[in-house]
């Protein structure tokens, strides 16, 4: 029976049947392709796309910049996300009015940098309207009116960048007791608040023995220009500073500047900390201007949001409590100094952006 059958096909026809068969599993392996677990393509293509809103500072403090820069770069990979950036011009009154802004234009999700601990209110009238909020980079006073933040762990940054600063005075062999300048943040914002008690912490074991003495603790807003009147005032008083502790390179690069036009030269006896791996401050760091600075890269804190909020949106998925208490999920960051610098990118961007370390998520080239 078989022999038969076979038999009953011409060459032609049979050479038409291997054919269709061909294009057959063709379309059988595409369509397997296509179903492949990169993020984009769990939603259906045809799905309506969720709007979501970024809201953030603005880009002044510079810091920002890269940050709405990385949202606009990954939301390629999320094509059901229609992701709205809303600058809010470092206020927190506009941010709270942006968040109203969001939740009546229908918005699914909330990506907020938030200015200060006031805008829990804003991020808790969302939640309690079912819209998810994730915060970046800044967060509230109160986990339950977010679903995740994505960030640094701020008091670390500060601690790290004071202790290696004290260890290059100890090194250099500048006598005691040293005078040390704090300049903080935004003034109730998460970030500021950490920073700052990072660095006393670092400083409190020798401001009790007498060895250190803050003279100044003062916020410069994140600003350079801010922080530069800020030093030039103090600098006009006394010019007894060995130690200037920014919260930001913003900020260091403004007490740099006051420094130099007063005849002092940064990095001899007087050290200037940071953070940010602004690329300004990199130069500086290479330089022997600037001791050092922390990276914890906005581009990873931007991408990671991005896919929390798609995780959250599409498959209800948060941060595992084991592994990220509170729902805090930490970047990675590095402490710059002279010894590493030429290994960091500007803003301590990576050549490759690593994968949300939980959920469904991939690594992306920057």
């Amino acid at each position: 029976m078989r022999g038969k059958l076979h038999g009953s096909h011409s060459p032609v026809r049979l050479k038409k049947w291997m054919s269709t068969l061909v294009l057959l599993m063709a379309s059988a392996l595409l369509l397997t392709a296509c179903s492949s677990s990169t993020p984009s393509s769990k939603a259906k293509p045809t799905a309506a796309r969720k709007l979501v809103y970024f809201i953030y500072n603005g880009p002044t403090p510079p810091y920002f910049a890269p940050m709405a820069q990385a949202i606009a770069d990954v939301s390629k990979y999320y094509p059901t996300l229609d992701i709205k950036t809303i600058n809010a011009n470092g206020s927190a009154t506009t941010e709270a009015s942006d968040v109203s802004e969001a939740l009546g234009a229908g918005a699914k999700g909330i990506i907020l940098n938030t200015i200060s601990e006031t805008d829990t209110t804003a991020a808790q009238q969302a939640m309690s309207q079912h819209v998810p909020v994730i915060t970046i980079d800044r967060d509230v006073s109160t986990p339950s009116a977010r679903v995740a933040f994505i960030g640094d762990n701020d008091f670390t940054l500060g601690n790290d960048m004071t202790s290696y600063a004290i260890s290059q005075l100890k090194a250099l062999h500048i006598p005691t007791p040293w005078n040390v300048v704090v300049l903080q943040g935004t003034l109730g914002a998460s970030v500021s608040i950490g920073r700052e008690n990072g660095t006393m912490a670092a400083l409190q074991p020798y401001i009790k023995s007498g060895k250190a003495r803050v003279i100044l603790n003062q916020s410069g807003n994140f600003a350079t220009s801010t922080a530069q009147g800020i030093m030039s005032t103090e600098l006009a008083k006394t010019t007894n500073i060995q130690l200037v502790a920014a919260a930001n390179d913003a900020m260091a690069l403004g007490a740099i500047a006051a420094l130099e036009s007063h005849g002092i030269t940064p990095g001899k006896h007087v050290l200037v900390a940071g953070a940010d791996a602004q690329p300004q401050s990199l130069t500086d760091v290479a330089n022997g201007t600037q001791v050092d600075t922390v990276t914890h890269a906005p581009f990873i804190e931007a991408y990671w949001a991005v896919e929390a909020m798609w995780n959250y949106l599409y498959h209800k998925t948060l941060p595992p409590s084991s592994k990220f208490p509170g729902g805090k999920v930490l970047i990675p960051m590095t402490l710059v100094t002279k010894a590493n610098v030429a290994s960091i990118g500007p803003w301590g961007t990576p050549p490759v952006v690593p994968p949300l370390p939980y959920g469904v998520s991939t690594s992306h080239k920057v």
